[in-house]
């Protein structure tokens, strides 16, 4: 220790200057911002800060869990939100406490670097990686590989703007791939196991879709390509526009056949990088492990829908599932995580996995073992509705304006509002909630701006809010975004039918209802 201080990095050490200077009003908000957000960390509306903690793949295991518990119990931090890119957000950190918060996260295994500004993001992955029914083969050792890779490169943290990856073990993503900067969606080829690979796409202002930069990439090539493009987008992003900084505006400049032709240039005068992949999970041999336990007696209502919406087959028999939690708003205090972590660990799970819907992902669960979560998340967590009883802050929105400080509407509140009006179309314990349910939480996005924070381009149902005159007044109003596609032959991303077909906040409850129940 130095100065109280753990020996970390010197950039941690400048950072902490900075906090210092920040907290004693040598210099404000703004001039703190860039040297804090490399490390994911952000002012809040109201005054305190956002701390965004990287879950490489939205793997998560038992024991950090409990880390961050105690993090966040220490450093009297509000709630802990699982944001749509599968890492954890702690929201309303004081400043005084932010530094202690990242050295007690590092300490814990998560180092504080590139959460944002302008370096590469959390990398992400298919929740359901080895273990689900469609799963092609396990992913998430290459998302752990590129993660330690691109955090000794050092050009990963000197980039025009962010970069994002993602690693998909089933086929029907190829979407997701192709709305990363890097997208690998696994294949395999003459026994041999690689990646389609998409280049080039993202969401935000003027989303777009990536294009094929190889049909089949060996797995081994992994992290040259990652590294390329890396490259790529360090000679060649705009440093000049922020607002044109992203690989997909080297695409729209150049076009797909000069963008592949640059990409492919910088990839064949890159190195080949070692790999060192680490064994993957034998999750066959794990599921195996679990046993038969006495199933307890659960409450009539409710029950048997909640098995047809949170229960997911895998790829180990019948009788092991994988478990969906429904948390309201992503967001989970220090004692709720606790709880949760006492479950898992009654239920043998060793790790869970972070879902984009803002959700928790139970895998390999004994169907013998089903009721006796059912009647722990409704008899030691009463507080928060984790089985979706209700819609309510089970629609997926951006953190809004409430909380962002770039955001334009508050786009939880509209959420609520549609949750509402879909609780009283649509009874607790019904066939219809059942079949309506996985459309509403999975495929309707809602942000705050055009930033697409909650991925509105890529939803089935979008909504982006924003400000528009209307008479004399500047009203509140939202873009509608539909004509989805996930067809791999004519993928498209959802748009507004027209730039000035707004809806009234007050009139988007009913839309919604109109699109969802014909």
């Amino acid at each position: 220790m130095k100065n109280g201080v753990a020996e970390f990095h010197e950039l941690y050490l400048q950072l902490k200057t900075k906090i210092d200077e920040y907290i004693s009003g040598n210099i404000t908000a703004d001039q703190l911002k860039p040297f804090a957000a490399p490390f994911g960390i952000y002012e809040q509306r109201n005054g305190l800060f956002m701390v965004r903690i990287r879950i490489s793949g939205g793997h998560i295991i038992l024991k950090n869990i409990r880390d961050i518990a105690r993090i966040m119990e220490q450093n009297k931090i509000g709630s802990a939100h699982l944001s749509t890119r599968q890492d954890i957000q702690l929201h309303d950190v004081p400043a005084e406490n932010i530094f202690s918060t990242i050295e007690s996260c590092d300490l814990s295994g998560f180092p504080f670097k590139g959460g944002g500004g302008n370096t590469y993001r959390n990398i992400i992955a298919s929740p359901d990686s080895g273990f689900g029914p469609d799963s092609i083969f396990d992913v998430m050792p290459y998302v752990d590989e590129l993660n330690s890779f691109l955090k000794k490169y050092e050009k990963a943290f000197g980039l025009p703007r962010k970069l994002k990856a993602g690693f998909f073990s089933n086929q029907s993503e190829v979407l997701n791939a192709a709305v990363q900067d890097l997208g690998f969606i696994g294949k395999t080829s003459d026994g041999r196991r690689g990646f389609k690979v998409y280049g080039g796409g993202g969401m935000g202002r003027e989303s777009s879709l990536g294009v094929v930069l190889f049909d089949f990439l060996p797995d081994s090539e992994v992290l040259r390509c990652a590294a390329a493009m890396t490259d790529l987008f360090y000679d060649h992003g705009d440093r000049t526009n922020r607002n044109q900084a992203r690989i997909r505006y080297i695409l729209k400049k150049l076009g797909a056949d000069e963008f592949k032709k640059l990409f492919n240039e910088y990839y064949a005068k890159t190195p080949a990088y070692p790999s060192v992949l680490n064994a993957e999970s034998n999750y066959a041999q794990l599921a195996g492990k679990f046993k038969r336990v006495e199933t307890p007696a659960v409450p009539e209502n409710g029950y048997d829908s909640w098995k047809r919406y949170a229960v997911i087959p895998t790829n180990s028999g019948p009788d092991i599932s994988s478990v969906r939690l429904y948390v309201p708003y992503g967001n989970l205090t220090a004692l709720q995580l606790v709880k949760l972590a006492g479950l898992f660990e009654k239920l043998n799970s060793g790790f869970v996995r972070l879902l984009p819907s803002q959700d928790i992902l139970i895998p390999l669960v004994h169907a013998s073992s089903l009721a006796q979560i059912y009647n722990s998340l409704l008899q030691d967590l009463p507080e928060i509705d984790l089985t979706l009883k209700s819609f309510k802050g089970h629609i997926v929105s951006c953190v809004g304006s409430g909380v962002c400080k770039i955001g334009i509407l508050k786009s939880p509140d509209i959420a609520d509002a549609v949750a509402v009006e879909m609780d009283k179309l649509l009874p607790v314990d019904t066939p219809e909630k059942v079949k309506i349910l996985r459309t509403l939480t999975d495929c309707v996005r809602i942000s705050g701006c055009p930033n697409s924070c909650a991925g509105h381009p890529a939803a089935k149902i979008g909504l982006q809010g924003q400000k528009k005159r209307i008479g004399e007044a500047a009203e509140d109003v939202c873009l509608f975004f539909t004509g989805l596609s996930t067809d791999e032959s004519d993928l498209r991303l959802s748009a507004p039918a027209s730039e000035n077909e707004f809806v009234k906040i007050a009139d988007i409850p009913l839309k919604i209802k109109s699109l969802l129940v014909s």
